[in-house]
């Protein structure tokens, strides 16, 4: 009786680290390829929080262009109406848009809840690996460690987080 109890429940543990472990690397394939894809939309909306790329020269060019324009001779004098350069004209201060910094923060917050979960995956993954090392057979010592191993789990509450996960 205790042979076939042990192998029940031997039977019984290794199906749920089988089953628990297929999720978790369902997990991690859809955790890297959803996270490869925010990483594409993160490079292009980052663009959206910065200046537009200006050429300080061409802003300096065509400020001396509209200075040498307001030129005035009386006489012996030149005059000129335009004031001089100032520095905040050559680059405007800049302030990203509220809708990009929202997308932004939603896109990073996305690109970061992902990687948690995969690194999360990965964990549990390490857990169930360490669950079912050194045990083979169905000796009364062996159930006796299957069973304390499965208590910790449940103490851990790893089924729990492989629910929550996803």
């Amino acid at each position: 009786a205790w042979s076939r109890s042990a192998e029940l429940v031997k039977t019984h543990n290794d199906e749920l680290v089988k089953r628990w472990k297929e999720e978790m690397d369902t997990l991690l394939v859809y955790a890297g390829l959803f996270s490869a894809v925010l990483t594409a939309f993160n490079v292009q909306s980052y663009q959206l929080l910065q200046p537009a790329p200006t050429d300080p020269t061409l802003a300096v060019l065509q400020r001396i262009s509209t200075q040498l324009t307001s030129f005035s001779a009386n006489g012996a004098f030149v005059n000129s109406t335009q004031p001089a350069l100032a520095p905040d004209e050559v680059n405007p201060p800049f302030s990203a848009p509220g809708s990009a910094v929202w997308i932004n923060t939603l896109w990073f917050s996305s690109l970061v809840c992902s990687l948690a979960s995969a690194s999360v995956a990965l964990m549990v993954k390490q857990w169930l690996h360490e669950l079912s090392v050194g045990l083979s057979g169905t000796s009364r010592e062996s159930a006796r460690v299957r069973q304390y191993r499965v208590n910790s789990l449940r103490r851990w509450q790893v089924g729990g987080i492989v629910i929550v996960i996803p």
